[in-house]
């Protein structure tokens, strides 16, 4: 008998979801269901609808509610939680977890929060020799909780538990410059994925000046990740 692929899943869902689906669901035909898929990127996201069942779905009933899930995106899903806001304009649904980044303004689920890799000492505005003012710690902190929503392109985890950014160094002028790394020097997405950081950066700091330095020494590996991570992909 094959292995049941849902069997670690631990996929959950509030009671305020549960109740939202049971009454989509309702009426309609034999056989339907709650299709949830990843759209894989620098952002995964889950996606979600009301569709019949195929002999491709794994399926999982889930608080009495039947899911429709893609084989190819169980790991993204799991350890998640499918909730419900009715405070938001409109309502809608979201579906976050280790590997999936909140995509709207809620309060973070109840559980502790997962560590992420310690960043590298940063160095303070050019030619100081004391540690970086509180301001400059205060804005990298902003930054590296932001870049948690950026994944690597074929890694389903987030750019800071899997050590791939390298540090934070200012300059006199108030300048920040960000080194990085990717998974693979050969990775295709090294540009689009040097943009999104910087874009991401300057968007939670309000500094219009932010760079991205790409570099490859020391080389990237699995002992560069965060304790979770490491969990995660059976290295701990």
């Amino acid at each position: 008998m094959a292995d049941d692929p849902t069997a670690t899943l631990r996929l959950r869902m509030t009671p305020e979801a549960r109740d939202a689906l049971r009454e989509a669901l309702a009426g309609r035909p034999a056989g339907s269901g709650v299709r949830v898929w990843v759209e894989r990127g620098m952002r995964p996201h889950a996606q979600m609808m009301i569709d019949r069942s195929s002999h491709r779905d794994v399926p999982l009933t889930l608080e009495g509610v039947p899911l429709l899930l893609d084989e190819t995106s169980l790991h993204f899903l799991r350890d998640a939680e499918i909730r419900y806001h009715r405070d938001h304009h409109p309502p809608g649904f979201e579906i976050v977890g280790p590997f999936l980044p909140s995509v709207l303004p809620v309060a973070a689920p109840a559980q502790p929060p997962a560590p992420s890799a310690p960043l590298a000492p940063s160095a303070g505005p050019t030619g100081s020799t004391g540690p970086k003012d509180s301001e400059h710690a205060a804005i990298e902190a902003k930054i590296q909780e932001a870049l948690k929503n950026i994944y690597d392109p074929e890694i389903p985890m987030n750019v800071i538990d899997l050590g791939l950014i390298y540090g934070m160094d200012w300059n006199d002028r108030g300048e920040l410059s960000i080194r990085m790394t990717l998974t693979s020097p050969g990775c295709p997405a090294v540009e689009a994925f040097a943009e999104e950081v910087t874009r991401t950066a300057r968007e939670a700091s309000g500094l219009p000046n932010v760079k991205v330095e790409i570099v490859w020494e020391p080389p990237w590996g699995p002992d560069r990740m965060s304790e979770f991570a490491r969990r995660q992909f059976g290295y701990a």
